[in-house]
Formats: structure tokens, sequence, C-alpha cells
């Protein structure tokens, strides 16, 4: 057994044994510090964090600082058993005293008649008449007993050392007084002082407190104990127990006697809880003060925070001692003593369950004895590196109260002091981190770290300076948020096919023109799987991270031939019924199509030499009209002539590509018209702009939107397009059914439903050169309804930004 490992199994042994100086200074500062925290923050947790104890404070002079920390206590802890149980009972049940008194009285009398004594009164001064007045004797109720009167003694008691305290935390909180407990507590005080029968007990209580009546409050007490009965009230006995307690208890001692009951700090385990909690609620002060705290779940102490600045900004969460998931069967649960994680961060799961989510920032705080290595305990360090490969968590932290904070001499020439070069004197004291060279069974990029956070008289502002350094390093680490997307690379099947079959994780052979790397960097740089497309690609959950998200769908291998090209074309296609198909489903197809078309053009060099394609844009009918359209449709015009000369080289039967590509540049054209009339905007229309088959869609749909459009059109529209013809005029309205043809066959070559070498022929004629309108529905487009002279210009200069 290791000599650290020896240290730690005597660390509970230890406490037996009376504890250093520098022990007893920052377990009385530390809970000294959470009264007051607790008094801020969370008065509820007082009570049950802190027992009553019985006793002397240890050396007055020496830890006057923590008086008023006491005092608090103190007052805050009473408060619930005076306003909550001892004062419903005594009103309830209210002593008091009702002597007779003689009284003489006009007729009709209010008391009863004492007929002995008028009839002597009316024979001595007035005999033989009837008598004027008579004597009674009456019942005179009133509430001045020595119970009553002590019971408001205490209340004002009570009060003024409440506001004693409350002005001694405006000159030290200054604002934040504002929001001290105390002023409830003050405002409680004073409705019960409001209580009718203490009313008028009140002056006679403020004298009986202030020293200026010949009564003292000791004297109530030793009336009321004289008067007391068994059984008639016990509130007031309670009520003099209560005012011992008072001047008696003691919260912030730690009795060292052997046959002492357990109270907080008494036990290595209550101690290292109240360690959590001190840095918890630290924590949150901290982050009140810098005013980036937005949440706070008092109850369950989770809390939440915004840290860094400008588009570094991120929201975490903190949370303290609460269950994080872990990935292991029958193994034991994980309950960090503090946790951070990032606000909305990423999760994939499967039916229900978890699979991953973004690592958070683990910390565990040890309040262990002072030690003089810098070397944290070993069994410590194994729990943490065992914590974070069970969760699946990568950063970790350790904070020691009592560390030492001198480097060890063997780790000069280590990586270590790099790291510690740009770090202030309140950084780490080292890390702990898996060796590069050997990692091939844990995560290279765990982490944890060692830190020295002690809690010590006047060591607050060191403290701060510590977790703020330590905030700082979890926002290094958390800050950076990668998508979960689809990053697959294909392998190269001839190199595949030469080394034989690849096997997968469950030693399945995979065909090599279906294999491909998968990189995770959501998960880290160094995480890649080997992955089928059939097997793997938005089918198994447990390596493809996509499933579930919005339009997801296996990667496409980058065609380099016309024969791949139509095979990655048909896993392009929208499925489901033709009819069914919305435009969104349409234009994610289309969009897909049209990018890797581009791709094969790329690859096969093509792209880059488009002028032989655009010479035979002029004769299929675009002579004319090829200086108004811009150089991103020409080039889509160019790579559709493109596309049909490769795939007429193969005998393909299915032109969709080309057709997408010629129906793009007609939507384009048709968008920068439609945009360019004043007053309509993209929100005019279903999907934020207009789409191929929006112009139709309007004019049979939406008379009120129609009626703009053709107000404009009345302006600007030229129907003479066929310049051997000028009697021959083309109207909007006859344009709109030729672009709802190239809409339909738009809409099948996003489809599975394959265009014909024919079919494509005859679209291309009808956009281009002929059909009905004599000079196709392209033309018409272009010739007739001429864009605003800087709207040409900026087409001839720039790519649309609609559709581009």
């Amino acid at each position: 057994m290791s000599d650290e490992a020896r240290a730690e199994m005597a660390h509970a042994a230890s406490f037996t044994i009376h504890p250093s100086s520098v022990e007893c200074e920052a377990f009385l500062w530390l809970q000294g510090r959470m009264v007051e925290l607790l008094l801020r923050h969370d008065v509820r947790r007082l009570g049950s964090s802190f027992a009553p104890r019985l006793g002397s404070l240890f050396d007055d002079e020496h830890y006057t600082v923590l008086h008023p920390y006491r005092e608090l206590a103190v007052l805050i802890y009473l408060r619930d058993e005076l306003l909550a149980s001892i004062l419903p009972r005594i009103k309830r049940r209210l002593s008091f005293l009702a002597p007779r008194e003689g009284l003489i009285e006009e007729l009709p009398p209010r008391g009863r008649i004492d007929w002995a004594h008028t009839l002597a009164a009316g024979l001595r001064d007035r005999p033989g008449e009837p008598p004027l007045h008579v004597h009674t004797r009456q019942r005179r109720r009133h509430f001045a007993t020595p119970e009553n009167l002590l019971t408001v003694v205490t209340l004002l008691e009570y009060r003024a050392a409440i506001q004693v305290r409350l002005d001694a935390e405006r000159e030290v909180a200054g604002a934040m007084a504002l929001r001290h407990p105390l002023h409830e507590m003050l405002e409680q005080v004073t409705r019960e002082l409001a209580f009718p029968q203490f009313v008028g007990l009140v002056r006679e209580a403020e004298a009986i407190a202030n020293g200026d009546a010949e009564q003292r409050p000791i004297d109530l007490e030793r009336a009321v104990e004289a008067h007391l009965v068994p059984g008639h009230n016990s509130a007031y006995d309670d009520l003099l127990a209560w005012r011992r307690n008072l001047r008696g208890l003691r919260l912030l001692e730690r009795n060292l006697s052997a046959n002492a009951p357990p109270m907080l700090g008494a036990d290595p385990a209550r101690d290292n809880y109240l360690y959590q909690i001190w840095l918890f609620y630290e924590l949150a002060e901290l982050l009140e003060r810098r005013g980036v705290r937005e949440i706070w779940h008092v109850g369950t102490m989770r809390l939440r925070f915004h840290w860094g600045e400008g588009d570094d900004r991120r929201v975490y969460w903190l949370q303290h001692d609460r269950t994080i998931p872990h990935h292991w069967h029958q193994a034991p649960g994980v309950r960090p003593d503090l946790y951070l994680e990032r606000d909305g961060r990423a999760e994939v799961r499967q039916q229900g369950s978890l699979i991953w989510r973004e690592p958070g920032y683990v910390l565990d705080a040890k309040y262990y004895k002072p030690r003089d290595s810098v070397r944290a305990p070993s069994g410590t360090i194994k729990r943490m590196i065992a914590d974070l490969q069970l969760t699946g968590e990568c950063r970790g932290a350790l904070l020691f109260a009592f560390q030492s904070a001198e480097r060890p001499a063997d780790l000069e020439d280590s990586d270590l002091l790099e790291q510690l070069s740009a770090t202030a004197a309140v950084g780490p004291l080292y890390r702990v981190w898996p060796e590069p060279a050997a990692a091939q069974s844990t995560r290279p990029d765990a982490a944890i770290t060692i830190w020295r956070a002690c809690p010590q008289i006047g060591g607050l502002a060191a403290t701060h300076a510590t977790l703020v350094a330590v905030l700082d390093e979890a926002h290094q680490a958390l800050r950076a948020q990668v998508p979960v997307a689809c990053h697959g690379v294909f392998l190269d099947p001839l190199s595949l096919s030469e080394r034989g079959a690849m096997l997968g994780r469950d030693g399945t052979a995979f065909a090599p023109e279906d294999l491909l790397v998968c990189p995770k960097p959501h998960i880290g740089p160094w995480r890649v799987d080997l992955v089928s497309r059939s097997h793997h690609c938005c089918r198994d959950e447990q390596l493809c991270h996509i499933i579930g998200q919005v339009g997801a769908t296996p990667p496409v291998r980058p065609p380099r031939t016309a024969h791949e090209l139509l095979s990655e074309l048909d896993r392009l296609f929208a499925v489901g019924a033709l009819e069914t198909l919305d435009e969104t489903a349409i234009e994610y197809a289309v969009s897909r199509i049209e990018g890797l078309t581009r791709r094969f053009a790329e690859i096969t060099g093509a792209l880059h030499d488009l002028g032989r394609y655009e010479a035979k844009l002029g004769d299929i009918g675009l002579d004319r009209t090829l200086p108004l359209i811009g150089p991103t449709e020409r080039a889509s015009l160019a790579l559709a002539i493109y596309l049909r000369d490769q795939l007429d080289d193969v005998q393909a039967n299915d032109y969709s590509a080309s057709i997408i590509h010629v129906a793009r540049v007609l939507e384009r054209e048709l968008q920068r018209r439609i945009l360019s009339i004043p007053g309509i905007t993209g929100a005019d229309f279903p999907y934020g702009k207009p789409t191929l088959g929006a112009l139709g869609g309007v004019y049979r749909k939406h008379p009120a939107l129609w009626a703009r459009i053709a107000a404009h059109l009345a302006q600007v529209w030229v129907g003479q397009v066929d310049p051997e013809d000028t009697a021959f005029v083309v109207n909007i309205a006859q344009l709109i059914p030729e672009i709802d043809i190239l809409v339909r066959a738009r809409n099948q070559a996003a489809h599975t439903t394959p265009i014909a070498r024919n079919r494509f022929r005859e679209l291309l004629r009808t956009l281009c050169a002929g059909g009905p309108l004599r000079v196709g529905a392209l033309n018409v487009l272009l010739l007739a309804w001429p864009l605003p002279v800087l709207e040409q210009d900026d087409a001839h200069a720039n790519q649309s930004s609609v559709g581009g």
C-alpha cells in the first residue's frame, strides 16, 4: 500500500486528534461565511445545516470577526420557534387578571348592586329618600401579567437585536442589505407587537427592557416561573427556555470533547459536505456580484449564468450533488459535488435512451487535512478518472482546502510548466492527462486539474480569484459547440479491393464501394468510425448520430463518371406520391441534385471550362437573350447541356439532372422580376420567396396580390417578342401555362419519375426556341418583362441572392 493510500485511510481517524490552529481557523471562518451566504441567499437551509450548540466560542479576542456571523445565525435560527410556535400558543391562551372592584354608579347600574353598602349609605346621606346612587361590585379584566409583559419584552429585545444587526449589515453590505432577510423578520416582530392585547403593554415593557423601570427582565422571568401552573400553558415555559437559548446559543463552536453530540464539522464526511456547499454558494455570490447570474433554483441548488463577452458569451448551468448519467451496466451512480454544463447542449438518443451528449465539467471538492505535498491523494484522482470513464465526460477539477501550493521539483522538465507559465498566481497546482502516445483505450482529450481553494479569514478575494480561474478554464473547455452533422468521407474502392474486405465493429464484411469513414467532431477530433452507407448511415443509431434530424439523408459519393452520377442521383430523388410532395421537399431534392451535378462537373474539370457549352446556348434559341441572363444562370444552362452530352454518351434513360438546371434558371429569373415590383417582398409568398410555381398560384388563388403584379406589368410588359412577326403579341396569361408545364417537369425530375431523352428535348425547345409562344417561355420572360436598369446591371455583375 502506498504512503498516499495510508494517508487517506488515516484521514478519518485523524479527526480524533486535536486539530491544528490552521484547521480551527479555517473551519470557523468557513461556518461563519456560510451563515452569511445562507442568510443572503437561502435562509431556509440555515436551520437544517447548523445545529444549535451550548457553550462558549474559542478565544473571543482571536475570533471577534465571527461575532456578527454568530449573532446572525442565532437570530435566524430562533425565529421560527418564537414566531411560528411559541407566540401563537401564547395568544390562544393569554393569562389575565380579573379582580373585583367596588364602584358607585348612577342608576341604572352596570355592575351587581351591593345592597348592604347601598342602604347604609342612603340612611347616612339621605334618610327616608330613595337612593340616587348605588354601590356595585365589578370584575375588571386586564392583561398586564408578568407572563404577557415578559412576552412583549422578549419581542422588543428581539426586534432591537435584529435592528442592530441590520444597521451593521447596511454599513458592510451597502445596497445588498436591502434584500436581507432581517427586513422580513423585523416586519414580523412589528406585526406581533400590534396584537390588541399587547399594544397596551408596549410602553411599560419598553421601560422594563430599557432599564427605566423598577422591574428588570430577570425579575419578570422569576415571577413567571413562580406563577407557572403545570399543564396550564406550556408556551410560557417554552418562552423562558427560548430566552435562555438566546443568551447561550453558540452555533459556530466545534466541540472537541469525545462525548459531544455530533454536529456539522465534527466528522470528515460532514466537513466535506460543508466545504462543497460553501463553494456552491460562494460561486453563486461571485456570479451575482458580477451580474451574470440569471436563474437560481434555490431548493434544488441549481443555477444558470452566462460567462464570456461578445461572441464568446455562453450560458451554463451549475448544480450541486446531483446524479449525472453513466453508460455502464450495473455500475455505481456518479454524483459530482459540482457539475457545470452548457445550456441547450446537444444530445443523441436511441429510442429514448441517451447515447451521447455534449460533455460538461465535473468538479469535486475535498476538505482533507493539510498536506505537505502538492500531489493530491492518489485515490481521489483515481476516483475522478473512473467517474470520467463511467459518464463519458472528459474534463474535471479537484478543489482541495489545504493542499500545498508549492510545485514539486520533479515537474520542472514536464509540459506542466508551459501550461502554468501563462497562469496567474491563483492558477492550478498541476494537471493530470493521458499520455498521448499511449492513450489508445481512453479519451486523449481527458484532463483533470488540481486546484487549491482554502477557506481562511481575510482570504475571500483570493478565493474568488481562484473560482474565476476555474470558471475560465471550464469555459474554455465547454465554449466550442460543434453541431451534430454528417462528415462522412468515402474511401477509395480500388485501394480497398486490393486489401480485401474491411470488417466493421461486429465483424461484418462490407462492400468496398460502400465504405466511408465517419468523423464525429462533436465528440472529439480523434473520433472516427468506419461505417457502411447501406448498413449504418441513417439506419444504425449507435453509429449515425444525425438520425431524427430534419432532412437527414445518407451521404453521397462524389461521382467521377456518368454511371456513378446516375447511381448517386437515384439516392437523392424524393420518394412518396408525387402529388403529395410539397414545395419544401421538392426544393430540398432539387438543391441536392443541383449540388451533386456541380460537384460532378468540378471533378471532371468541366465546371471551369464551360465556355464551349455556353456557345451552344445560342444554337438552342438564346442568342438574343444571353446578355440578359446573369453569369450564374448562364453557367447553369451550360451545365444542363454538359450533363445532356454526358448522359448521351452512356445512353442514359433519365435526364432529370439537366431539367433541374434549366428549371432553376427560369425560377431565378422569375424571382428577380417579381421581387423588383415595388411593395412586394418574399414575405408575400407561402415559402418566404416566389418559387417557380408562384406566378401561376398567385394568378389563380390570390387576386389581391395578383392585382398588384398586374398593375406593374401594365406599365412594363412588352408583348411583341417575335422579331419576324410584330403583329404577334404575348400576354402574361399565355406565359403562365408554359411555366406550369416546366413546374410539373421539375417536380418529376426531383422525384423518382424518369425524364426520357425525347421529353427533355421537347421541354428544352418549349423553353428556349418554340412552343405555343414561338420563341420559348424563357425568351418571353426575358424580353417581355424587362428588369429595371440597376437590376439588370446587378444580374450581370453578381450572383442573385435568391436561390444563388
